[in-house]
């Protein structure tokens, strides 16, 4: 009986001292994100009806107690990725032939390539002045994000 006293006070005790996180932070929107690789985020947006519409892939500035200033992936694991989160009987085949299928656009000190392929399109940016991929986003095309 004394234990189940102790519960109820204890219980009580954090029911009014402790903030619950959903208050701390209620005024930001919460996002979604997950550790793809060490080091590699993966952050999905949903449509209405709850299917992803979009991915963004980019790399974590701050893990394991260290800040990491390199933001750039090789273009091997972005792929890697890619492949892994929609397969490619999921893409659906490549809209234009292989010479247009990977088109870039130069805007300032960023290029972004576009991959077309009947479902989604694969966006990956980097900067001409770098090695490896930025950021890459996925989109589906019949999906409307919120």
């Amino acid at each position: 009986m004394s234990k189940l006293i102790g519960l109820a006070c204890a219980a009580t005790f954090l029911a009014f001292v402790a903030k619950p996180q959903s208050d701390t932070f209620s005024k930001y929107k919460p996002v979604e994100t997950y550790e793809i690789r060490p080091g590699i985020l993966m952050m999905p947006r949903y449509s209405v009806g709850g299917q992803v519409c979009e991915i963004v892939i980019q790399k974590e500035h701050y893990f394991n107690g260290i800040v990491h200033l390199d933001s750039t992936l090789p273009r091997e694991v972005v792929t890697n990725i890619v492949d892994e989160l929609v397969p490619a009987n999921e893409r659906g085949p490549l809209t234009t032939n292989n010479e247009w299928s990977r088109l870039s656009v130069h805007a300032g000190n960023t290029v972004t390539s576009f991959v077309d392929y009947e479902n989604v399109s694969v966006d990956i940016s980097h900067s001409p002045s770098t090695s490896g991929d930025i950021v890459a986003v996925i989109t589906w095309k019949k999906r409307i994000c919120q």
